[in-house]
């Protein structure tokens, strides 16, 4: 089951919805948080490995278990959050998690959004998306370059963004950062 189809209602269920769509997608993997974690860096990490048990204790000795400690996917999500009641608010928290999620170490990179128009602003989507470009060629370059997902928000109160799952946008930012294509939704 996808975040659509479980149409949440509130910004709170959509973050939710996320961290458990990644748990059960990737059950074969360590899926950080966990039930034995807090949030470990990023909203979301695919890893192999569990960061209490990288060590192991045989009473005189430490020994390291893993061969290699590997994040497949590292994925941020900024749906608003504190002081995002304005488009400039929440672009600055959404510019806060992407740079994170950039200087952290993951193969796939997955950056999820709201946004929320300037006064009399056109394709404000499309200018985010530009902005995040930007700030991806100055951070970081990968082989995969970034997956972001859009979705649409409003401001439902003078302090409050709702994100919404109808409407969802896809784009990547090609590794060299030259290029950003859209993704069919």
């Amino acid at each position: 089951m996808g975040l659509i189809d479980q149409n949440p209602a509130s910004t709170t269920d959509i973050t939710s919805n996320i961290k458990e769509y990644f748990s059960r997608k990737f059950q074969d993997y360590t899926v950080l948080p966990n039930d034995n974690s807090g949030e470990y860096l990023l909203d979301v990490m695919v890893t192999n490995f569990t960061p209490l048990n990288i060590i192991e204790s045989d009473r005189s000795s430490l020994s390291i278990t893993l061969d290699s400690i590997e994040n497949h996917i590292a994925v941020e999500s900024e749906l608003g959050g504190s002081g995002g009641s304005s488009a400039y608010g929440v672009q600055k928290n959404v510019v806060e998690d992407f740079v994170k999620l950039l200087l952290v170490n993951a193969k796939y990179k997955i950056m999820i959004f709201t946004s929320l128009p300037f006064a009399g602003e056109r394709n404000h989507v499309s200018n985010r998306v530009g902005n995040l470009r930007e700030i991806y060629l100055k951070v970081c370059q990968n082989d995969q370059g970034v997956l972001l997902v859009h979705l649409p928000g409003t401001q439902t109160s003078s302090t409050q963004v709702q994100a919404s799952v109808h409407g969802i946008s896809g784009f990547i930012i090609s590794g060299n950062g030259e290029h950003v294509g859209q993704i069919a939704t």
